[in-house]
């Protein structure tokens, strides 16, 4: 973060007209093409990201951008991310995915919705595909790190999610992280919830 003030304004100004540009285009074409024309690139790039080496863990500049708008303004993107890195194997393609994203109330993607976030919590099969849990964790720190405050919230509360999803020991400092971006932010506060309570995923309650 940091950096010169000069750009750290003008990035912020930047992502005020992005999120301008995503309102009007929902408004021009209707939210699902609207939201499929943006994110097209980026959760290509995301979704090759979690396949990828672990030396490229970062999203291309404008592709992090557009998805830290998205996921801030529509929760169900934000919602796809998350489900895109716990996903069983073979995990969710960029098509999957991008339908998961757009029709969010489509009934086979509710049902697919659930029955990952189920298993979360009541399959002790159900256990975090690690590298792709930490390719994931790295595009969303990098993510946060590269956009000024406002939209560093959403990107640090599935970080947060997704380590404590897999056994990690961050997932409280990133929740705290996103709550100090945004008070508002309450899948942060779950996480910090289920931390307090000492709930864990299923496949970790094995003992």
């Amino acid at each position: 973060m940091g950096g010169d003030d000069g750009m750290d304004d003008a990035h912020e100004y930047g992502m005020k007209d992005l999120v301008e540009h995503y309102r009007e285009g929902r408004r021009r074409w209707g939210v699902e093409e609207a939201d499929r024309r943006w994110l097209q690139q980026p959760l290509t790039d995301w979704t090759a990201g979690l396949q990828g080496p672990q030396t490229c863990q970062r999203l291309d500049a404008d592709s992090a951008d557009c998805l830290a708008v998205a996921i801030k303004e529509t929760l169900a993107i934000r919602d796809g991310l998350i489900l895109s890195i716990l996903a069983p194997e073979p995990g969710l393609d960029s098509d999957r995915l991008m339908d998961l994203c757009v029709r969010p109330n489509d009934p086979s993607n509710v049902t697919a919705l659930c029955s990952i976030l189920d298993a979360v919590f009541k399959d002790t099969a159900t256990r975090p595909d690690q590298p792709r849990c930490r390719a994931g964790l790295a595009m969303l720190e990098a993510m946060a790190d590269q956009v000024p405050p406002g939209f560093r919230s959403q990107p640090l509360a599935v970080a947060a999610y997704v380590d404590w999803w897999s056994g990690g020991s961050r997932a409280s400092g990133f929740a705290e992280k996103a709550l100090a971006d945004d008070r508002s932010c309450s899948l942060a506060a779950i996480v910090l919830a289920l931390i307090g309570r000492g709930i864990d995923p299923a496949w970790r309650q094995l003992g």
